[in-house]
Order: structure tokens, then sequence, then C-alpha cells
């Protein structure tokens, strides 16, 4: 029997090239936030490197701003409860949100 109350935690490269696709997008794009402030370049050439930030923050920040549902946000609000809302919220008021750094994370 299935248990329909159990939200499934997608991968952790599906939400990360699912922020490179809302980062390139043309409602984050026009921020013009610069991709070092989110990851350390890979290349000269590659910006998108390691994460500096949660990638659950920075799913559902970027989702918030494209107007899409967050596949994180269920886990993030498990995680650290009012996390998800307080960075939807921020971005409804114009703000951007100070995200944990990715080092800061804790491990489940």
């Amino acid at each position: 029997m299935e248990n329909l109350n159990v939200t499934r935690i997608p991968a952790l490269a599906e939400i990360a090239e699912r922020c490179r696709t809302f980062y390139l997008a043309p409602a984050v794009c026009s921020k013009g936030w610069l991709p070092n402030l989110f990851w350390r370049p890979a290349t000269r050439d590659n910006p998108f490197g390691t994460l500096r930030v949660d990638l659950w923050e920075l799913e559902v920040l970027f989702a918030a701003i494209s107007g899409e549902p967050a596949l994180s946000r269920a886990a993030l609000e498990a995680r650290a409860p009012g996390r998800a809302g307080f960075i939807e919220r921020s971005i409804a008021h114009g703000e951007l949100p100070l995200l944990t750094f990715r080092e800061d994370v804790p491990i489940a």
C-alpha cells in the first residue's frame, strides 16, 4: 500500500539542474545577480561549479521569482519549518534573503 502523505524529495542533481535553468531564465536573469553569488565557478568559462548556498533554499528562491512551484519546498520546510515561506515572502517584498551557506546545512 502506498503512503500518499509522503512527499518525494527530488534528487539533488535534479534540483541543481533546475536551479541552473531558473538562473538562466528571464525572470531571474533580469535581477542582474552574478552567478558567483550562488556558485563557485567550475572553470573560467563555466560559472556553475560548486554551490555556495543551500540547494533547497536556492531552488525555493528561484522558483518564487519565476512563479513556479518549488520541488524542494516540502523538504526544506521539514528540515527548517518556516524557512521556505520566509524566502517566498522576502521575494514577494522585493528583497533577497540571506541564504544559508552550503557548509552550514545540517546533514540528515
